[in-house]
């Protein structure tokens, strides 16, 4: 009786295809700066606030990788994408903190910048 190889599994990582660009940018009021920023189509709101120098805690540059440039949103909070959901608990998310390198609104959208955490990556 021939018995079979053992079969293996293929695992995607479907974290590095590029999430959908949006039709059009928003605007974004970043707090405790108090300062609004104009997105492009498919801007982030990490992207937006480096070109104002506003400065939001990162290990990665905006890659997405690292977790540290959350942000809280004003309800209601953008859906999380599958990276957010990777790097933030399900606390943060329900309480709509989000990933300023991951966030790209389409309309008004007010954040705070969050202190950078210690101890997680």
């Amino acid at each position: 009786m021939d018995e079979e190889p053992p079969r293996k599994k293929i695992v995607l990582d479907l974290d590095w295809f590029p999430e959908p660009t949006p039709i059009g940018g928003g605007r974004v009021l970043l707090l405790p700066a108090n300062r609004w920023v104009r997105l492009e189509a498919g801007e982030s709101v990490f992207e937006g606030a480096k070109r104002l120098g506003v400065a939001i805690p990162t290990e990665c540059g905006g890659k997405g990788t690292c977790g540290r440039c959350r942000v809280l949103c004003a309800s209601p909070a953008p859906t999380p994408g599958p990276v957010e959901r990777r790097l933030l608990d399900r606390g943060e998310l329900a309480r709509g903190i989000r990933l300023a390198c991951r966030t790209r609104p389409t309309g008004d959208l007010t954040v705070t910048v969050l202190p950078e955490r210690r101890g997680r990556g």
